[in-house]
């Protein structure tokens, strides 16, 4: 039976691996996308490396905003684990 917010407390686990692992993720994939981006916008008005080094710069940027958020919802499901249990 799914408890109070909806979550059942057997599968709380599996979505904490879940959030975590999103982590590398993010990491390899946001700035891959961002290089690969800027490269097409490179060869498309012939400005080579500027756009695609700047694409990036913009991935490892949105990776880390994006890090920096999977990690303060973590952060807030635990304290909630933690008021619940006193």
């Amino acid at each position: 039976m799914p408890v109070s917010g909806g979550q059942d407390p057997r599968f709380q686990g599996m979505r904490t691996a879940g959030l975590l692992l999103a982590i590398p993720t993010l990491l390899i994939v946001s700035p891959l996308a961002g290089f690969f981006l800027g490269g097409w916008l490179d060869r498309l008005f012939g400005t080579p490396p500027w756009l695609a080094m700047i694409g990036l710069v913009l991935g490892f940027a949105a990776a880390g905003r994006e890090v920096y958020r999977i990690y303060r919802l973590y952060l807030a499901e635990e304290e909630e684990e933690r008021k619940k249990r006193r």
